[in-house]
């Protein structure tokens, strides 16, 4: 090659030639039979398309029956993604059941339905659930409705021996305590022949009529009402000696948790609140 002469510089210049032996075709460099892609030679597989060199066998095909049992793993890229992200492009397009309508696709998954193994709380039959204990005959204050009310019943012998009713008197032992669960409860004797049974029954004093006085309440205070009896009804309270005169026919007397209502040879009426 002849040299060449630099107009700038005014030297001659060399030509660009090939560093060290000139590269020739090696021999071991092969042509893959299946891709026909350039595979130097000394290697097993094509690292094309993976085509046995030795045995001459064909690469396993996507297509073939074995291939689409083995499930396929997702790419580096599909793994960083949330699992719906990747779906298997083999299945057919009629399987996937994607949402379709705003409804759906805005679901809650709290709100999708139970797995069908998994049924739903129900409360127990009746003939399969059992009691811890037996229910309490007397429940303590703090299960007790608020603003409860009783009266108690009593035998006076005090009371009795001021009348000087001309009767037995029976023994003055604890009170009867009946809860008053409505606004109005009704003081007398039971009469059998009759049917009547009053609220509060003031036993075998025959002083009190079959329907003697009459309790009414407002839920926060009680009134006493003699129902026209012939021996009337007393109201006194603690500290004041025993009345002498009967509250008035029809007059509805207000009675408070330390006032006594007395009526008949021998009772005693006390309202309060309960425990």
């Amino acid at each position: 090659m002849n040299p060449e002469h630099d107009p700038t510089s005014g030297s001659r210049v060399e030509p660009a030639r090939v560093v060290g032996p000139t590269a020739e075709p090696s021999a071991d460099v092969v042509e893959c039979p299946n891709c026909h892609a350039t595979v130097v030679g000394g290697v097993a597989f094509c690292g094309a398309c993976g085509y046995d060199l030795v045995t001459g066998t064909a690469p396993r095909s996507s297509d073939t029956e074995d291939d689409e049992e083995e499930p396929r793993r997702p790419t580096a890229l599909q793994a960083a993604e949330p699992h719906e992200a990747y779906i298997d492009p083999r299945r057919d397009a009629d399987e996937i059941e994607l949402p379709t309508s705003p409804a759906e696709v805005a679901l809650d998954p709290l709100d999708l339905p139970r797995r069908p193994d998994v049924p739903p709380p129900t409360p127990p039959a009746p003939e399969s659930e059992s009691l811890a204990h037996e229910p309490a005959q007397t429940l303590p204050p703090s299960r007790r409705a608020p603003g409860a009310w009783v009266a108690e019943v009593w035998v006076d012998h005090v009371w009795a021996a001021h009348r000087d009713g001309g009767q037995p008197v029976p023994e003055a032992g604890p009170p009867v305590v009946v809860p008053l669960t409505a606004d109005h409860a009704v003081i007398g004797r039971t009469n059998i022949a009759r049917g009547l049974h009053p609220d509060l029954d003031a036993g075998t004093d025959m002083g009190v009529s079959v329907r003697h006085a009459q309790l009414t309440s407002d839920g926060e205070h009680w009134w006493v009402e003699d129902l026209d009896t012939s021996n009337g009804t007393f109201v006194s309270t603690v500290g004041l000696p025993l009345p002498e005169q009967p509250i008035d026919r029809g007059a509805r007397v207000r009675v408070d948790e330390d006032d006594r209502v007395y009526l008949g040879g021998w009772t005693r009426l006390i309202v309060r609140r309960a425990d």
